[in-house]
């Protein structure tokens, strides 16, 4: 096994552990860099001699007995086609981590080569990096590095597997461009000429003219907006331990973007970010009870789930999820159905509270999000179809190193940078085909404040 592989296997098992790399884990990691570094030097060592020997050798000529035969056999060159051999490339170009062991890693070299007491030549690494990505390094003002691809896919990855993920539920669109423009069904209304924006059916007699109709379209436009993070990292930091500050940042960065994402996708204002969910002209409120008395401050009662329920579009029901925020959980537990004289708990488990509650209600997943509101206010209880949710993602996520902005602080700098941009399908709530304008059918149902 190279140095490189033993290096990334001994920071995968750290991480596969959830910890950071121990003293003789550590002093391994660094011994298994600096022979990959020696190579990487004798291997640009050994191309620059030999280089040094082709042009030497071209410059002599060839040299061959006096009198012998110079005729050459083409026969072998028939099949040989011009573009055959389109050029020559740096392998390192290919490897999505461009030979760095971790992100770590990659910091280090990008301080050393910014270092004007180093006294030594700039990482062959980052030369590839700079060349792939045609990034300008050799003015101090267009300085930076971007990191390598595989450690942008790290982050994004991470992004994905985060429990609170509200982007990867929605109905995703990557865009290439500035924006995206759909057609979308203008539907308000299930009444008759207003389906689907106005298409209309009829019964026909035998040999009856078709009624013809004319539906109404409009258009949802989707701009990325760019959200970033800037992380600063101390000298002191970057020359600790590589695989630690690797763990660190990206973790780091998944949880503030994915942080950022969710939050705009439930509660977003739509000025330079996703329009959310809450308050949205296309969610539905369900009042506080008011029978039999006004409906405690801060809680939830059965009736509140009931109604929420029957307002959730039949069609978003199969994909609906309640999202609450953990406060939630206790008026959670104290519900129950009226059965005879007494009751049962409709989220608690047969076993009780010596159990895991279960979770659900109305067949459907409770996830606990802390993007939720607290408790008593509107959002602390969602019941929505993500699905009807339209999101647009501009790439993966940018990332890039610099040290020029905090050079005077002994501090470098980390860029991630993300463009989504996101809003409901539906332009406002549906009116039932029966059960009138008081009863609207949304797939995002929320409840009202009580206070």
């Amino acid at each position: 096994m190279c140095a490189h592989a033993e290096a990334e296997a001994i920071q995968a098992t750290a991480e596969g552990e959830d910890r950071i790399l121990t003293e003789d884990e550590q002093s391994q990691f660094d011994a298994k860099l600096a022979d990959q570094k020696a190579l990487l030097n004798r291997a640009d060592l050994s191309d620059k001699v030999a280089a040094g020997a082709a042009t030497l050798k071209e410059s002599q000529g060839r040299r061959v007995p006096a009198g012998a035969d110079l005729h050459i056999d083409a026969s072998g060159l028939d099949d040989l086609k011009a573009g055959d051999i389109t050029g020559v490339r740096e392998r390192l170009a290919d490897d999505p981590k461009l030979g760095f062991v971790g992100l770590g890693d990659f910091a280090t070299a990008v301080k050393s080569a910014y270092s004007p007491n180093a006294g030594q030549d700039m990482d062959h690494r980052l030369q590839i990096g700079a060349a792939v990505s045609g990034l300008s390094q050799g003015t101090g003002s267009d300085g930076g590095f971007l990191l390598p691809p595989e450690f942008s896919t790290t982050i994004w990855d991470g992004m994905n597997r985060e429990p609170d993920n509200m982007l990867a539920r929605t109905d995703q669109f990557t865009v290439t461009g500035e924006s995206l423009t759909f057609p979308a069904n203008a539907e308000t209304s299930r009444a008759t000429g207003s389906r689907w924006g106005g298409i209309q059916g009829y019964w026909i007699a035998e040999a009856a003219q078709v009624t013809k109709s004319k539906p109404k379209l409009r258009q949802v436009k989707i701009e990325p907006q760019q959200l970033a993070v800037l992380v600063y990292a101390t000298d002191k930091l970057l020359n600790a331990s590589g695989p630690a500050l690797t763990q660190w940042l990206t973790r780091a960065a998944t949880t503030e973007i994915n942080f950022l994402v969710g939050n705009s996708i439930l509660a977003g204002d739509g000025v330079g970010k996703p329009v959310g969910i809450i308050g949205h002209a296309s969610t539905v409120s369900v009042a506080k009870e008011t029978a039999g008395g006004a409906q405690g401050t801060a809680t939830i009662v059965k009736e509140n789930i009931d109604k929420m329920w029957s307002r959730c579009h039949a069609n978003a029901r199969g994909n609906a999820v309640w999202f609450i925020n953990q406060d939630c959980e206790p008026q959670l537990e104290q519900l129950a159905a009226d059965v005879g004289t007494g009751g049962v708990p409709v989220y608690l488990p047969a076993g009780g509270i010596t159990d895991t509650p279960n979770a659900r209600l109305k067949g459907r997943p409770v996830v606990v999000s802390e993007f939720c509101k607290t408790v008593g206010t509107v959002g602390d209880i969602i019941l929505a179809d993500l699905q009807a949710y339209l999101t647009g993602v501009r790439g993966g996520i940018d990332t890039a190193m610099s040290m020029h902005l905090r050079f005077d602080y002994l501090e470098s700098v980390f860029r991630f940078v993300f463009a989504v941009d996101g809003q409901p399908w539906l332009a406002s709530k549906i009116t039932p085909f029966n059960g009138g304008s008081t009863k609207t059918l949304s797939p995002f149902v929320t409840l009202a404040t009580r206070a």
